[in-house]
């Protein structure tokens, strides 16, 4: 039988302050595709009849744009949530590797 082999790169589960933040970024990406949703799927009849309110057109355009600018504002705030929590992996990895001693997952295999 040969040996298991451990990948060099061990990710941390999340402390219990991270896995917080984690999930509120969770809710709050939920909530915005669902507005999102909500607002690209209003009808276009709801802003007035186009021939009687020349705006019509506008609020048309805006509703569309302001669809995508909420579904773009759920994927950044997973996009910050995860390199917040990368941030602190590394630095949590460089404080540790400051100390003299090195975590069991960054090991070469000989020295285990």
């Amino acid at each position: 039988m040969s040996p298991r082999t451990v990948s060099s790169r061990v990710v941390l589960p999340p402390t219990d302050r991270n896995a917080r933040r984690i999930k509120r970024s969770r809710v709050l990406s939920y909530v915005l595709v669902v507005l999102a949703a909500i607002v690209l799927s209003l009808r276009p009849e709801l802003f007035g009849d186009p021939q009687t309110q020349p705006a019509h057109a506008l609020l048309h355009a805006w509703r569309i744009v302001a669809g995508i600018l909420l579904a773009v504002a759920a994927l950044g705030v997973q996009v910050v949530v995860g390199v917040r929590w990368r941030t602190g992996l590394r630095r949590r990895a460089q404080d540790d590797a400051e100390d003299g001693s090195e975590p069991a997952g960054n090991r070469a295999p000989g020295d285990r």
